[in-house]
C-alpha cells in the first residue's frame, strides 16, 4: 500500500472555455472508436463520421461556433497527446469545420538552433516569426530554448503559422494560435498532483542494486545517500543485511507520473545502528532541510568524502613507505583513487586561502572554514574556472579535478583535514553539526512531522516482520 500525503496540492488548469471540454470528450471518443474499429477486423467497421454526428447531436452537448473550433483548440486542451494522436484529433477538428486537414509537425531543438532556424526548417515565413515575438512576455520564453527541447507547430498548406506549442517546464506550457487571422499567445498550467508512496529494501551487495530491486530510481537512491551521507560512508560502511525504508513524493501531470519528488522521511539501518531523517520546512525562510526526529540537523558542517572514489589507496598514518621518495614518512591525510578529471567538491563552506603548486603536493587548494577548520586538496589535475585565492565556496561546490601532479604515481586526491592547524584523520574525526530546528519552531516541527514519522515506524515494523 502507499500512504497518500494529505497535504498534496493540485494546480488547476484555468478553464476559460468549459464547452470546449465537451468537444475534446466527443472527439476523443471518436478517435477511440477509430482505433477499436481498426483492431477488430472480424466485426462491423464503425463509421467515424456517424459516430461524430451522434455525439454532436446529443441533447447534452452544446452547439459550437466556428471560432470555438479554431485549429489549435485541441492542442490547448489535450495535454499529453503524442504527435500522431494530436494529428488525428486535428483531422477531426478540420473535418467538423469542413476545412482542408492541417499538419502538426514536431521539431527537436539542436545545438546552435534558434527560433529563426527552426522556422526556416519548418518553411514558415520570417515575418510570421516577427509577428509572434511581438506578442509580449509569453513568447519571450521562446528566446530561451535549449537543445532537446521540442516545439510543435501547426501550419496550413501555404506554411502559414496557425499554432505553436512549447513545454516551458513540467508545470506550464506556451500555446500560440491564430484566431481571425491574428496570432494570440497564452501560458497554461498542467494539473500537477503530488502523492506520497514508499519503498523498502535490504542490501545484499550494493545500495544501487537494492534500490533498483525496491523499484526506486537512481536519482532517488542518490538523494537517499545524500540525506544520510553525513553519518554513513556509502563507499566503506555499507554491509550485507543493511536495510532502508523511505517515504517519498511522486509528481503526476494530468494523471501521469513524470518524476520523483522529495524524500519526506527515511530510515537506514547500517551495521545494526538506526538512522532516521525527516524533511521539515522552516516557516520563516521557507527552507527545507532534513532533521533527526528530535530536531537535530542531518546536515553536518563537512562532507565525509569530498570526491566520488573507487577505493582508498592510502590511509591516515604516522608511518607509510612513500612510493616516490622510497622512505618511510607520516601520511597525514587520506588518498582517494579515482579517474583523472573526477570533480572534487569543497567539503564545507569556506574561503580559498591557497591555490597553486605546493611542493610534492603538486597543484593544491586549501580552504579555510571559519577560524578553527581547514581542508587541503592535492595532486590536482586542474582547477574550477574562476576559482582564486579569496573565493568563497559552498559545500558540495566543484573546486578542482582529480589528477596526479606533484609526487604521485597515479591519479588520486590527497585530502587533509585540520583542526586548529593539527592534522586529523578525515575518516574518523568527529564532524561538527549544523543548526538544529530553532527553539521557537520545535512545537510546529513535532506537530508537522509526527504523522509521517508514525507511518515510517509502521512501515519499518512491517518490513522487519515480513523478512523474519
Amino acid at each position: 500500500m502507499a500512504f497518500i500525503n494529505q497535504d498534496f496540492r493540485i494546480k488547476d488548469t484555468q478553464d476559460k472555455h468549459p464547452r470546449l471540454r465537451w468537444l475534446l470528450f466527443a472527439t476523443g471518443c471518436a478517435v477511440l472508436g477509430v482505433v477499436i474499429a481498426s483492431t477488430n477486423t472480424g466485426t462491423d467497421n464503425l463509421d467515424t463520421e456517424n459516430l461524430i454526428a451522434d455525439e454532436l447531436n446529443s441533447e447534452s452537448l452544446p452547439v459550437f461556433t466556428e471560432n470555438e473550433l479554431s485549429p489549435a483548440t485541441a492542442a490547448r486542451l489535450s495535454f499529453e497527446l503524442t504527435l500522431p494522436e494530436l494529428q488525428a484529433q486535428q483531422e477531426i477538428i478540420d473535418d467538423l469545420n469542413n476545412e482542408t486537414p492541417k499538419q502538426w509537425r514536431e521539431f527537436k531543438v539542436k545545438s546552435g538552433d534558434n527560433l529563426a532556424k527552426l522556422f526556416d526548417r519548418a518553411g514558415i515565413k520570417p515575418q510570421q516569426l516577427d509577428e509572434m515575438m511581438k506578442l509580449g512576455k509569453d513568447t519571450e520564453q521562446l528566446t530561451r530554448i535549449y537543445p532537446k527541447d521540442t516545439l510543435r507547430v501547426l501550419t496550413d498548406d501555404d506554411k502559414n503559422l496557425l499554432g505553436l506549442r512549447y513545454e516551458i517546464d513540467h508545470e506550464t506550457y506556451l500555446m500560440v494560435e491564430r484566431k481571425d487571422g491574428v496570432l494570440e499567445a497564452d501560458t497554461f498550467k498542467h494539473d500537477i498532483e503530488t502523492r506520497s508512496t514508499h519503498a523498502s529494501g535490504v542490501i545484499d551487495s550494493s545500495l544501487f542494486l537494492a534500490g533498483q530491486e525496491a523499484g526506486i530510481s537512481q536519482n532517488l537512491i542518490m538523494e537517499l545517500a545524500g540525506v544520510f551521507g553525513w553519518d554513513i560512508d556509502f563507499a566503506l560502511d555499507i554491509r550485507k543485511g543493511d536495510r532502508f525504508t523511505v517515504i517519498y513524493e511522486e509528481i503526476f501531470r494530468n494523471g501521469e507520473k513524470i518524476k520523483d519528488g522529495n524524500i519526506l522521511t527515511a530510515e537506514f539501518i547500517n551495521q545494526g545502528k538506526t538512522y532516521q531523517a525527516v524533511r521539515y520546512t522552516n516557516p520563516e525562510n521557507n527552507r527545507s532541510e532534513y532533521f533527526t526526529p528530535d530536531g537535530k540537523s542531518m546536515r553536518k558542517a563537512f562532507l565525509r568524502s569530498p570526491v566520488n572514489f573507487t577505493r582508498i589507496s592510502s590511509g591516515f598514518t604516522t608511518s607509510r613507505y612513500h612510493p616516490v621518495l622510497h622512505k618511510f614518512r607520516s601520511h597525514k591525510g587520506v588518498d582517494y583513487a579515482a579517474k583523472r578529471g573526477t570533480p572534487i567538491l569543497a567539503s564545507g563552506d569556506g574561503k580559498v586561502i591557497f591555490k597553486g603548486i605546493k611542493g610534492g603536493y603538486g597543484r593544491t587548494v586549501i580552504i579555510q572554514h571559519g577560524s578553527k577548520y581547514s581542508t587541503l586538496y592535492a595532486h590536482l589535475n586542474g582547477y574550477q574556472r574562476n576559482l582564486r585565492v579569496g573565493s568563497k565556496v559552498k559545500q558540495g561546490q566543484t573546486i578542482a579535478y582529480l589528477g596526479s601532479s606533484g609526487l604521485a604515481t597515479g591519479p588520486h586526491l590527497h585530502y587533509e583535514f585540520r583542526v586548529n592547524g593539527v592534522h586529523r584523520n578525515p575518516l574518523t574525526v568527529k564532524l561538527p553539526i549544523s543548526n538544529p530546528v530553532p527553539q521557537r519552531y520545535l512545537a510546529d516541527f513535532e506537530l508537522t512531522t509526527a504523522p509521517i514519522l508514525a507511518q515510517l515506524g509502521l512501515l519499518t515494523r512491517t518490513q522487519v516482520a515480513l523478512n523474519n
